[in-house]
């Protein structure tokens, strides 16, 4: 016999393949970029520490990360600057200013800007904290900085609360930074 269609049993068995591979690939579609976009923005967090370190070494310059967020979006920018006072050389000036290495060259102490080295982040905003334990109050924008000695330490241990982006798996997260240079993210290390 020829049939010119299908019937009703084959097309509710379509059906239901097709609700059951929608119902497994959807979420996975939801979530399609989420561990890369963290994993993007804590690359360029590492890599931009660990460029200004190896620069403060080879010129022996003092350096700082100003972290400029962009709170609406949850981006932000990791800007550089390069201290070309007198004092760029000088580790003890700069760890007993307050706050540490505020009083870089420059309009407003903040040094010179060295724009081809600013990253962007498209999924976190990182702000600095005023304390190592506890909830993260953060500190203002004009010192939402962290600075590289000319030695390539750090005036003070320090933290900074890190909000990433629903595009990013929406986590919190902290950057520890430590006097010997060392940095990292996550768990604070004593």
């Amino acid at each position: 016999m020829n049939r010119n269609g299908f019937s009703i049993l084959e097309l509710l068995v379509v059906i239901a393949v097709a609700s059951i591979v929608v119902g497994i690939g959807l979420p996975a579609i939801n979530n399609f970029g989420v561990s890369e976009n963290y994993q993007g923005d804590i690359s360029i967090v590492r890599s931009q520490f660990n460029l200004v370190r190896q620069m403060a070494m080879e010129d022996g310059n003092a350096y700082r990360i100003k972290i400029v967020n962009n709170d609406s979006d949850n981006t932000a920018e990791l800007e550089v600057y390069k201290d070309e006072s007198l004092n760029r050389f000088n580790t003890e000036f700069h760890k007993s200013s307050s706050p540490p290495c505020s009083s870089f060259s420059g309009v407003g102490n903040n040094g010179a800007k060295v724009d081809d080295l600013t990253k962007e982040l498209e999924h976190f905003v990182i702000k600095k904290c005023t304390s190592l334990t506890g909830n993260c109050t953060a500190v203002s924008d004009a010192n939402n900085y962290f600075c590289i000695l000319p030695n390539a330490t750090m005036p003070e241990n320090a933290r900074g609360s890190i909000t990433a982006s629903n595009r990013a798996g929406g986590k919190s997260d902290f950057l520890n930074v430590y006097s010997s240079g060392f940095f990292n993210i996550g768990s604070r290390i004593d």
